[in-house]
């Protein structure tokens, strides 16, 4: 359901990072799609499981060795499925008005999250992360300059990363209201 999104959105060339133990059965349909097949690239990142640094940075590398070479990339998640394409093209519009930001990115009551459209300015440092550190760490550095964009009511919900058993129950019991 994110990756859809993410299509609708019109972002373009799409890097899906997976792990090597993928069996990319859930990517089976959308790959088989001509509307879609020519900006999917799957990278497998071999070393997913030290933390989502790598995961990112294998992202980043995919973007960069991609021609043209981007001006900004979107990093989203997988494990947020119900993130809309409006809320991807808000952060998308958001740093186009505003060339002088280095990134646009979700928030929800002062909490950054992804998704997040980062310039590239800030690709060196997101190839930099180390460990489990996602791109939030360079949000509140003071080296770069952003704009969160802030979510409310029930587009913060939409947000939800499913992480663990009880954000799995909240998601199933939406879609489920959704898909009724």
């Amino acid at each position: 359901m994110a990756l859809r999104a993410l299509l609708a959105s019109r972002i373009g060339r799409v890097h899906i990072v997976v792990r090597p133990d993928d069996s990319l059965a859930w990517l089976h349909e959308i790959r088989n799609d001509p509307r879609y097949a020519s900006q999917l690239h799957i990278v497998v990142c071999e070393d997913a499981g030290l933390g989502m640094s790598y995961s990112i940075r294998a992202g980043v590398d995919a973007a960069l060795s991609s021609l043209p070479e981007p001006d900004a990339l979107l990093i989203g998640l997988g494990d947020q499925p119900f993130v809309t394409a409006a809320m991807v093209r808000r952060l998308l519009a958001v740093i186009r008005k505003q060339p002088s930001i280095d990134f646009a990115a979700s928030s929800v009551d002062g909490i950054v999250m992804p998704p997040a459209v980062i310039r590239n300015t800030m690709f060196n440092a997101l190839r930099e992360l180390k460990g489990d550190i996602g791109a939030r760490k360079l949000f509140g550095s003071p080296d770069y300059n952003g704009e969160m964009v802030e979510f409310h009511g029930e587009d913060a919900e939409l947000l939800l990363d499913v992480d663990d058993e009880n954000s799995l129950r909240i998601a199933q019991r939406r879609y489920h209201c959704f898909h009724k």
